[in-house]
């Protein structure tokens, strides 16, 4: 460390403390639950020496005084250093208090001193990794930084308990503020947008960081924009979006259909002849126009870049609402490959660093994720915890965890599911005979329920599986999924129970 500034220190605080543990047993455990050797400057080398005899006499339950510690020092081959027990004499007088309450100020001061030593520490190891050309990612190089620093404040913390009274008083005040401001809706975060899903979650809820995670194509990008513009239009709050995989422009042309109901084939090929698509689309427009939603589609996107930008974005827009990340498997810690040891770690890496970012920036973090291919093996195809890819961690860090399962995914492409393939929820996909043959009432079952939306929507239920939820129950709910529009709906309460008693009856409940 450079010598061009005193090192923060307080050796008074740190003799007062000493000598409170040699007459005053009622704050040895306090202190070292809190204190370590390296939290003592070294500006006054003695103190450290008989806080490690200290630390060690504690360590073999042995009665800390002026002889033990003497002692311990002895068979250190210290006390040629400490001097005489006159010096722990001198450490006696300097106790100001034995109030408990008074040392602990005492181990603050240390513990803030050692803090700036470290910061400054960690501020010279930046500049010396900065001037040694050592830096590849500036991004990553913040990300690191920020992290480091993080860690080294953290440690700041001495005796910060807080009662169950405090506790209770603030819970209480929140909960009365919650409650003169409910609309009985009982959304207390961001509303999802959909009914039974907003039931369960309340909202997504600040601070959390939420996986939404299915198989490919399954609709998890699809479902994901849904939430984007839900927040951002019904929730009326600034929306981030990181599309990885796709340009502003194409995900710019599902959020149109999504609000225009012109189907997003229509959009793509500019198939636009009909007069009614051209006003859809011209109202559509002017709705996203005035949404607070905001898109970065840089593509390969590091964490650095990620959380840079939301960290830009929340000091722009302080009510920033909702932060989505599509997704996890193509965010990277840094350009340079091979720096991490494992895919594995850095997907552990980044998934805490997610519920980091969260919890610092007060906004919930949707990461959307892929499962593993074992949901396939099974004869269900119901997606579980355990099919999450890559790593454990993920499950760990998430807050909540959305599971996505549709049935028609896996028979549109000939597989059987659970009964067999009966009751396929929408018109395959693989030509207009066998469409109209799925059209005619099924000989030896139950026929499934019309979903409302007509044959140009090519609709079909899915499963939203709520597998984790930290704060609150777990539970299924179903969305009518529009694929022609990427449109999700809640269904109306009677074609609720229609789906519900159709599925009974084929044996294909899905829930927990």
């Amino acid at each position: 460390m450079p010598k061009k500034y005193k090192i923060p220190s307080n050796v008074e605080a740190e003799k007062t403390v000493l000598g409170s543990l040699l007459c005053n047993k009622d704050v040895l455990h306090i202190v070292m639950s809190n204190l370590v050797e390296d939290d003592f400057s070294g500006v006054e080398p003695r103190n450290q020496l008989v806080f490690r005899a200290m630390a060690q006499l504690y360590d073999q339950k042995t009665q800390i005084d002026v002889q033990t510690v003497h002692a311990q020092l002895v068979n250190l081959k210290t006390d040629g250093e400490v001097g005489s027990p006159e010096y722990l004499m001198t450490l006696i007088d300097s106790v100001v208090s034995l109030n408990p309450d008074e040392v602990e100020h005492y181990m603050r001061i240390i513990k803030d001193q050692a803090v700036l030593r470290k910061l400054l520490k960690k501020f010279n190891d930046l500049e010396g990794e900065y001037a040694e050309g050592e830096i590849q990612n500036v991004s990553d190089f913040l990300e690191k930084a920020s992290n480091e620093i993080s860690e080294v404040v953290k440690k700041r913390s001495v005796g910060d308990f807080k009662t169950a009274g405090d506790v209770a008083k603030s819970v209480e005040a929140k909960i009365l503020e919650m409650s003169e401001q409910s609309d009985n809706s009982g959304v207390t975060g961001v509303t999802t947008g959909y009914r039974r899903l907003d039931k369960l979650t309340h909202g997504w809820q600040k601070d959390d960081l939420i996986i939404v995670a299915a198989r490919p194509a399954m609709g998890k990008t699809a479902l994901s924009m849904n939430f984007v513009y839900n927040a951002a239009s019904k929730g009326n709050v600034p929306v981030a979006f990181f599309s990885l995989e796709m340009s502003a422009e194409a995900v710019m042309k599902r959020f149109l259909a999504m609000v225009s109901y012109v189907p997003h084939d229509d959009l793509q090929t500019g198939n636009l002849r009909d007069p009614k698509s051209r006003v859809k689309l011209n109202d559509a427009v002017n709705k996203l126009a005035n949404c607070p939603l905001y898109i970065d589609d840089t593509p390969n996107s590091t964490l650095g870049d990620i959380v840079a930008k939301c960290t830009k974005l929340k000091s722009a827009h302080p009510d920033l609402g909702l932060i989505v990340v599509d997704y996890l498997g193509k965010v990277t810690m840094s350009n340079k490959p091979g720096k991490n040891d494992s895919r594995q770690q850095e997907v552990s890496y980044i998934s805490g660093a997610f519920k980091t970012l969260a919890r610092q920036l007060h906004v919930p973090v949707i990461l959307i994720c892929q499962l593993n291919r074992n949901v396939e093996k099974t004869d269900s195809k119901v997606p579980m915890l355990s099919d999450l890819r890559e790593s454990g961690s993920i499950e760990q860090d998430a807050d909540q965890v959305i599971l996505l399962h549709r049935k028609d995914y896996y028979t549109n492409m000939g597989q059987k599911v659970g009964n067999g393939g009966k009751g396929n929820w929408t018109n395959n996909k693989f030509g207009k005979q066998v469409e109209a043959q799925a059209q005619q009432p099924e000989q030896d079952g139950p026929q499934a329920p019309d979903l409302g939306l007509g044959a140009e929507a090519n609709a079909s239920v899915m499963h939203i599986l709520l597998a984790k939820n930290r704060s609150g129950q777990v539970g299924t709910s179903v969305l009518i999924f529009s694929k022609s529009y990427s449109k999700f709906d809640d269904p109306t309460l009677e074609t609720e129970q229609k789906i519900m008693d159709y599925e009974k009856q084929m044996g294909d409940s899905v829930g927990f």
